[in-house]
């Protein structure tokens, strides 16, 4: 990944070379820093968003977050895991438990089985994260916008930086362990000792490593800010 602090270190030397005064240089690499900071931002929260977005598990789409990487970032969990896959497995014997007995001997128990409804854990928990990584964004802006001009040497990654720690806070402070009951019907079915706990009343379980769509994404991720690094700092050059 490319340094963003040292591509401006560069510019700034070339821009002497051409005889500029030092408080036009230092305007100039301000305007570079904000813009190349804040284009950063916007990256690393779509790439997080695009995450989110692409989770197939809650607990995954929970832990979403960035990392600082060498001079650039990468999205990852809070736990550093990627895969939240859980395997299929019997619920039979739980579900027997303090059962009543038939005249033949039948462990029985009446379950109520709630159907899906239209607010899934899942689609709440990204609602939710969506909402703090949008929060996150702007608040990075403000806190770039809000940064003390004329500085020699303006931190670039400052507003990835600031992105990236306060939507740990927003995470840190959202209560996701409460979320909006089933709306669907519910059935009632009746669980048995004469059932086969192999293939009836089994979780089924669930697919959800995310470990080739976290590499896609931060591939894509580095290519953008490179890129985005670069065609800044050339633009800038060439304009002078």
């Amino acid at each position: 990944m490319i340094d963003a602090n040292t591509e401006l270190s560069k510019l700034r030397q070339s821009l002497r070379f051409k005889n500029l005064s030092e408080s036009v240089i230092d305007s100039i690499c301000d305007d570079v820093s904000s813009e190349i900071s804040n284009t950063l931002a916007d990256l690393l929260a779509n790439a997080m968003s695009e995450a989110v977005q692409a989770g197939a598990s809650a607990d995954f789409i929970q832990e979403v977050t960035s990392i600082r990487s060498g001079s650039g970032f990468n999205v990852s969990t809070q736990s550093g895991k990627s895969d939240f896959s859980e395997a299929p497995f019997p619920m039979l014997p739980k579900l027997l438990q303090n059962a009543k007995v038939s005249k033949d001997g039948t462990l029985y128990k009446v379950i109520p089985v709630k159907q899906k409804g239209t607010s899934s854990r899942t689609a709440v928990t990204t609602e939710a994260a969506l909402a703090n990584i949008e929060n996150a964004r702007v608040q990075a802006k403000q806190d770039r916008t809000n940064q003390n001009r004329g500085s020699s040497s303006p931190d670039i990654m400052r507003g990835a930086d600031t992105l990236s720690a306060m939507q740990a806070i927003s995470k840190s402070r959202e209560k996701t362990d409460k979320y909006p009951p089933s709306n669907g019907p519910v059935q009632f079915r009746t669980a048995t000792s004469k059932q086969d706990a192999n293939t009836q009343w089994v979780n089924p379980g669930k697919q959800a490593d995310m470990t080739g769509l976290l590499q896609s994404i931060n591939a894509n991720l580095h290519d953008e800010m490179d890129r985005a690094i670069l065609e800044t700092i050339r633009r800038y050059e060439g304009d002078y």
